[in-house]
């Protein structure tokens, strides 16, 4: 669970039922903290959380008088969270359609480009209405044509991380975009006020009525809306909106191209040639003697415990971001990744992968090449010259009992997903992993001294490992 003092979750509610109740806690677990708009409801759905709110500070109930629709609930919570210093919100309906489990990657998204529109493209399941799946695509062709161009991959879908600021600018003063039709407008509207959108996958679930399903979109009212909205929209387009439309789009296209050069220029600056550790002279080879010392010492290291710092470098943020927790490395068991600042997480790498846990439970991380770095630090950690090689090249210079790896990926999949990896160390421990992409984007992870050598306890075998 991850708490902010920028970023609040707002969830408007309208005769939700118990499922509401679900939902909110689902999405403390996640992230805090968590603001509840309860839409004029008359099923007494907001009780408990009521009665939540009184010993839980992270969660707020905001109750309307009347129901005035979607649209009206986010803004009116929208204005809430600004009088309070919040500068962004991600929305989500209260049914439990959309996925808590994403809430992080969304607000971390947002976090690194606070200037963007974070929507979700969702994952559709198979139980999904035929009739939505056409009306996604009609309504995705109808949005193209108002921005001139792609971007937004799917404008009904309201899961999505909004700068409040420009959204209460953009519809605040407005009488439209008060009910279903919100979702598709402030897209919109902010693409015109020059918003960027970036888009993530997340996955959806429609639920049925046994399951606690709940769906007030009425068919012919809803409906009206929207086409009323579209027909808005795009009279205001075509009479005065468009060039600055293009304008935006044409910003947007050379941030983009500038940063991929950027980015270019920084894997250039930082090639093979630029570092003085990777050449012919220093490349290793694991099964010679001139490590062996080292590698036998680290074959026989006891279970280690040590404090770490992780700082992540991005190119958007001028300083890192920076975690702290605690390291342990079993020989037996693998690797174990215990974050404790700024949020609760143990991160397991083993030989049957990567397993995240949190307080909400366990998952597996997305599969992509990312999860290739997560495999070469267990390797680095247990100093395995021999399962390293098989992706990278190794090249290494010792100095008397201090001593630097060099990591440099054999195939363009690694290379994108992890970088060049540097490791730096004293003697059988290890003290400083860098894995860089790029000049601008890195994670460093500094460890440590070893903590007295002690077997785990069984609290710690059944919390850090599995």
């Amino acid at each position: 669970m991850t708490t902010s003092t920028t970023h609040i979750v707002l969830l408007p509610a309208y005769n939700t039922g118990p499922r509401l109740s679900e939902v909110v806690v689902e999405a403390m677990n996640h992230w805090q903290p968590v603001l509840v708009v309860i839409d004029g409801s008359t099923d007494g759905s907001e009780l408990p959380l009521l009665e939540l709110a009184k010993i839980n500070p992270a969660l707020t109930v905001l109750i309307m008088p009347r129901n005035s629709g979607k649209g009206a609930a986010v803004l009116a919570g929208a204005q809430a969270a600004l009088a309070r210093g919040f500068t962004h919100a991600l929305v989500m309906d209260a049914d439990g359609q959309h996925p808590a489990r994403s809430i992080a990657e969304f607000m971390d998204t947002s976090l690194l480009h606070p200037d963007a529109l974070v929507l979700g493209r969702p994952i559709l399941p198979p139980n999904t209405p035929v009739e939505r799946r056409h009306g996604r695509k009609l309504s995705v062709g109808l949005v193209r044509f108002e921005l001139l161009g792609p971007g937004i991959d799917d404008p009904l879908f309201g899961f999505r991380v909004y700068p409040l600021a420009p959204l209460f600018a953009a519809l605040g003063a407005r009488r439209g975009g008060r009910r279903y039709d919100f979702d598709t407008e402030a897209a919109v509207r902010l693409g015109w006020a020059g918003v960027p959108p970036r888009t993530l996958a997340a996955p959806v679930r429609y639920l049925s009525r046994a399951e606690g399903g709940v769906s007030h979109f009425h068919y012919l009212r809803d409906n009206a809306t929207l086409v009323w909205m579209h027909f808005r929209i795009i009279t205001e387009l075509l009479l005065w909106r468009w060039p600055a439309m293009l304008r935006h789009r044409r910003r947007w296209r050379l941030a983009g191209v500038s940063l991929a050069l950027l980015l270019a220029c920084c894997a250039v600056g930082r090639g093979a040639d630029a570092d003085p550790l990777v050449n012919p002279a220093h490349l290793l080879a694991p099964a010679g003697p001139a490590w062996r010392d080292l590698t036998v010492a680290f074959a026989h290291h006891p279970d280690i415990t040590a404090d770490f710092t992780e700082r992540r470098f991005f190119s958007f943020k001028t300083e890192p971001v920076e975690l702290k927790g605690e390291v342990r490395v079993s020989a037996a068991r693998g690797l174990s990744l215990h974050y404790t600042a700024p949020g609760e997480r143990i991160v397991i790498l083993d030989s049957q992968g990567v397993l995240i846990r949190t307080a909400a439970g366990e998952e597996a991380p997305p599969a992509d090449s990312g999860a290739a770095a997560d495999g070469a630090l267990l390797h680095i950690l247990r100093l395995d010259l021999a399962a390293l090689e098989t992706g990278f090249e190794l090249y290494g210079q010792r100095n008397g009992t201090s001593w630097t790896l060099a990591l440099v990926p054999r195939t363009a999949t690694l290379r994108r997903g992890v970088g060049r990896i540097t490791v730096e160390g004293e003697a059988a421990t290890i003290r400083r992993i860098e894995i860089r992409r790029a000049s601008r984007q890195a994670i460093e992870i500094v460890i440590g001294p070893p903590r007295p050598p002690a077997a785990f306890t069984a609290e710690e075998l059944k919390q850090c490992f599995r």
